[in-house]
């Protein structure tokens, strides 16, 4: 008679209270949609939404634009491989509402560009040719 017969063979404290594992057994009236609510809050939870690559105001737009016009042909997989972002940024920036007023919209502009010189400054100091619009 081994350790792990005795230890199997003893019944649990009345206090044991056993591990749910909300993976392996989700509720079984739950909609897919409130499934993938749960999951993307449990993975962004600690550190937030922070999405790796940072598309212009005129890429936006332009998903924008794809999706509406064409939806089947443009689909969130689709648009997440030819912009060559995560599916979950193209379904945030479909789902978005808002749109930046005229002043908002020249106050983005001019980050957008300032962010993308001090980028070409910095590749221009590794050796990089920078496009015609920075070059002096």
């Amino acid at each position: 008679m081994g350790i792990s017969r005795v230890i199997s063979s003893r019944t649990p404290p009345s206090d044991y209270e056993p591990r749910l594992d909300r993976r392996r057994s989700p509720a079984p009236n739950r909609e897919p949609w409130q499934i993938q609510k749960d999951a993307l809050k449990e993975k962004f939870s600690t550190e937030g939404w922070a999405p790796r690559k940072r598309l212009s105001p005129d890429a936006l737009e332009g998903i924008r634009a794809l999706h509406a016009q064409f939806p089947e042909k443009y689909t969130t997989p689709v648009l997440a491989d030819q912009f060559e972002v995560s599916v979950e940024s193209i379904r945030r920036i479909l789902k978005s509402k808002w749109r930046p007023n005229d002043e908002e919209t020249a106050s983005r502009r001019a980050r957008w560009d300032k962010r993308g010189e001090r980028i070409w400054s910095k590749m221009v100091a590794l050796g990089a040719k920078p496009p015609k619009k920075w070059r002096e």
